[in-house]
């Protein structure tokens, strides 16, 4: 079966911008297509990300430059021909250069210039297809689980170190009827946050993704992603002060993050098992949020099938046309966020 490299669509994994960046959980929109019983995908990616302005709240000011990169390794399975599941970790790599560092009451601080780097967060989420004729919809429940007691209280924090359960559903549609080799696909999600200090954070994210092959192992894409915040609070350049000692060490976790982040990108298949992509994402929009100035993506997916789907798959002939661009798309899975 052939494989067409990811299509990534995310804020990213890079946890230098919280608030814009891996404050967003968004997963490859291509997990609409959910891969056959027995078939799986592992995927390493690379993510450069820059911020140079805070808005506090809808104000862009320069509170000194944030820099940071991750690298994340995703595994998908298909369980069944409906059912998949998928695991990820990331682990970032960030550093803040500014006259504004986070500091504690102890002097302490990660926003002393200099890089520091661990794994961030858990994230594991099982999808459901529930329709594949014209229209496909999956829905799914996923959550995150911070993967140990890191920092979350800088500038340059590699996350929030929040739980979250999320649920919501991927949608996806081939437009060959109309424009041959175009497709557009979606997501929802709505994320329960853990409470901080009994405050209510929850989220909706929604992301979307128009592309079109320009041959059978290329496509191009146009990226869009949105977060809107239920609860949280608003920060000032005054914030320390304005929430106080209690809020202030926690105002990244509870922090009232809207955003939206526009981007392109392509992939390309470099055999029937692997495949490249890459992107470009930057924020448009934003409350309460790191702007991202630019995010760049890379990253190289593996495709694998057990013994069963294996055999199974000899006798199925070489799809062509819609149904290639479909499997195409079945058989990718994207980037992952928080």
């Amino acid at each position: 079966m052939r494989l067409f490299a990811c299509c990534p669509l995310s804020f990213g994994c890079v946890a230098l911008a919280v608030a814009s960046l891996s404050a967003s959980s968004t997963p490859a929109l291509a997990q609409a297509w959910t891969p056959a019983q027995g078939e799986g995908t592992v995927a390493v990616q690379f993510q450069d990300a820059f911020v140079k302005y805070h808005q506090l709240p809808t104000v862009r000011l320069d509170r000194g430059p944030i820099r940071g990169e991750s690298l994340l390794v995703d595994f998908t399975y298909g369980l069944t021909d409906k059912v998949a599941v998928s695991v990820a970790l990331p682990y970032v790599a960030a550093k803040y250069n500014g006259s504004f560092p986070h500091v504690r009451d102890d002097g302490s601080t990660l926003d002393s210039g200099a890089y520091h780097s661990t794994f961030q967060d858990f994230r594991f989420d099982v999808r459901y297809n529930v329709s594949r004729r014209g229209f496909v919809l999956t829905p799914f429940v996923g959550s995150i689980v911070p993967s140990h007691s890191y920092e979350y209280f800088a500038h340059s924090a590699i996350g929030r170190h929040v739980r979250e359960v999320q649920v919501g559903a991927y949608w996806a549609k081939l437009l060959d009827p109309l424009v041959p080799g175009m497709f557009v696909q979606g997501r929802y999600s709505y994320g329960f946050a853990q409470r901080i200090l009994d405050i209510s954070h929850n989220r909706s994210n929604l992301d979307l993704e128009v592309g079109y092959f320009v041959k059978p192992e290329l496509r191009v894409f146009a990226l869009g992603a949105g977060q809107l915040t239920h609860g949280g609070v608003d920060l000032y350049g005054n914030s320390r002060f304005a929430l106080g000692p209690v809020l202030y060490p926690h105002h990244d976790q509870i922090s009232r993050d809207n955003i939206l982040n526009v981007g392109a990108g392509a992939a390309y298949d470099l055999s029937p098992s692997v495949g490249v992509y890459g992107s470009f994402m930057r924020t448009v929009a934003g409350r309460n949020v790191h702007a991202l100035q630019h995010g760049v993506t890379i990253g190289m997916a593996w495709s694998f099938v057990t013994g069963s789907a294996s055999s199974r798959a000899s006798r199925m002939p070489m799809p062509s046309g819609a149904q290639g661009h479909r499997r195409a798309l079945a058989k990718c899975v994207c980037q992952k966020t928080k």
